[in-house]
């Protein structure tokens, strides 16, 4: 079929049919959002744990011990097409980190669901593409892999305190971002391009660059793959 060119768009909007999501294998396919509640963690803190993080992720879906010299981490610029298409086609895991302020709490308005013990203080995020090629596919198996994730996280937590899920996984491709999170090998590099906080198309990843509590600190994403 003919594609449209971008009036046509404007003028005939696709049918429902035409707008469906593709059909996903995997419920990781999309790639996996990971949260940390870090706990009085300043960025350069945070920035420092990557590369452990990475060797913690991947001891945790295959069991592999990696040394850091394997993982290189590029601060503020996305690795070219090429190493990233060769990464796919090699199966290897590419994470995506940014960091956040904390949103401060102010105790006259109690809608407000802010910190006031860690608002001057980041959290970070994670963006990993790949790592359905190591999980179950579904059921109890794939819950208890999560589940390990979520253990093997918490030691950057910067607390003991275990009593509140402080490490959160999802699959990507799910809420507001459903549309613009339908991710392919093919589509993966321009998906990358997104990670800005001004990106035109919003996506999980400017999300994950847009430091929306503090907008006059931008942090830049880090990108760590295994060599």
């Amino acid at each position: 079929m003919k594609a449209q060119n971008p009036l046509e768009q404007l003028l005939y909007p696709p049918s429902a049919a035409e707008t469906q999501l593709p059909k996903i294998n995997h419920y990781y396919e999309n790639g996996m959002f990971i949260s940390i509640n870090n706990h009085k963690s300043d960025a350069s803190t945070l920035i420092q744990q990557y590369q452990r993080q990475y060797q913690t992720l991947i001891h945790s879906i295959c069991g592999k011990k990696i040394g850091r010299e394997s993982i290189k981490h590029i601060k503020g610029k996305t690795p070219s097409q090429q190493v990233i298409a060769d990464l796919v086609a090699r199966k290897k895991l590419i994470v995506v980190a940014g960091i956040h302020d904390y949103r401060k709490k102010y105790l006259c308005k109690t809608y407000d669901k802010g910190s006031t013990r860690n608002y001057d203080y980041q959290h970070s995020h994670f963006y990993v593409y790949g790592i359905h090629h190591y999980l179950p596919e579904r059921g109890a198996e794939l819950e208890e892999a999560e589940k390990k994730i979520c253990r093997n996280l918490q030691r950057y937590t910067n607390t003991t305190n275990k009593r509140y899920c402080l490490i959160k996984v999802t699959s990507v491709g799910n809420g507001i971002y459903r549309h613009s999170d339908s991710i392919t090998p093919t589509t993966l590099y321009d998906y990358l391009l997104t990670g800005t906080p001004n990106s035109v198309k919003r996506t999980l990843l400017s999300y994950i660059a847009s430091n929306r509590h503090n907008p006059s600190t931008q942090y830049p994403l880090s990108y760590l793959y295994e060599v």
